[in-house]
């Protein structure tokens, strides 16, 4: 089980708010954020005054009213490394950069944003329509965390999301379903049939399971190789046994067409599922989903096996 997260120290966040007093000049806005919770812990800029223990959800910057998918300041949280990134605001193209900073026994991040709206170059061409450059640069940004084949999220999403809506799921209160996903015998299909045949199927598949959740809430990304992971947001251990089942049959029903061949196929499910009332690791989680796949291949393959969490013992995955 994870260990609580402990609070900032608040004088300890006052010395190093006042160590940032002398970048003010160099950027719009100057943060300190907890981007595992989402909390902007100070924020000061030029049409803010100096904001401690702020109410604001750190991406409300962008006015997008979501969290962001490709969180830069989590991933220096994370990795304890510092990291630079271009996002956009619906009137301003923002250069960020986050780090991690020790505040006594926890880690914040603090981000300096610069407004590069009217200097920004791209490929030695300056650009004048901002709106321009924000598809660009949205596309770019989607593109670091789209795996590259089935054109659904990749495992670095996985990564950087999952922390996130666990800790939403533990401060609502609400249950949260990890489903991981695994095509049976695919080394089968591409030694049969060729690695191109593997590569249409991976896709097609892909696609089944991504039309099977709410587009809203859920979200579907490739893990690697054969193997998929599913994120059911508010939803108890029944329901994400009835969404898994779903893709299950979808899957055994389909006949898949490629060159010349037609090819029938199986997948197995594994499931657990958190209710809000508990703290666990994403990576433990994670091993749990990968424990009950295991099972659900060792039982015969083709099926659903779902669980909550021991609250003894913690799986070492089938790896």
């Amino acid at each position: 089980m994870a260990e609580t997260k402990k609070k900032v120290d608040k004088i300890e966040l006052e010395n190093l708010i006042h160590t940032l007093m002398s970048f003010e000049k160099m950027y719009e806005m100057t943060r300190v954020v907890d981007p595992v919770e989402k909390k902007v812990l100070y924020i000061k800029g030029s049409e803010k005054k100096e904001l401690i223990q702020s109410d604001e959800v750190c991406y409300d910057a962008w006015g997008r009213g979501a969290i962001c998918k490709n969180c830069t300041s989590l991933r220096a949280y994370r990795e304890k490394d510092t990291f630079i990134k271009i996002e956009t605001s619906p009137d301003q193209i923002m250069m960020v950069t986050a780090i991690p900073v020790k505040v006594g026994e926890t880690t914040v991040v603090v981000e300096f944003l610069k407004d590069v709206t009217k200097s920004m170059i791209l490929d030695d061409v300056k650009l004048s329509d901002s709106l321009e450059i924000k598809k660009l640069l949205d596309r770019a940004n989607q593109a670091v965390i789209t795996d590259e084949l089935t054109k659904i999220y990749n495992k670095r999403f996985i990564l950087e999301t999952l922390p996130v809506e666990l800790s939403i799921s533990l401060l609502e209160k609400e249950p949260y379903s990890l489903i991981m996903a695994d095509i049976d015998h695919f080394k089968k299909i591409n030694d049969t049939y060729g690695h191109l045949a593997g590569d249409h199927i991976l896709k097609e598949f892909a696609e089944i399971l991504n039309h099977t959740v709410r587009r809203e809430k859920d979200w579907v990304a490739r893990f690697g190789g054969e193997e998929f992971m599913i994120g059911l947001a508010q939803m108890d251990l029944k329901a994400a046994e009835s969404v898994a089942e779903r893709m299950r049959k979808a899957i055994e029903e389909k006949v898949f067409t490629t060159e010349g061949h037609k090819i029938q196929l199986t997948s197995s499910f594994g499931i657990c599922t958190l209710m809000g009332d508990e703290a666990l690791d994403h990576e433990i989680l994670i091993r749990y989903a990968d424990k009950n796949l295991y099972q659900a291949k060792n039982s015969g393959r083709n099926r659903v096996v779902g669980t909550y969490p021991s609250p003894v013992t913690v799986p070492e995955g089938k790896k």
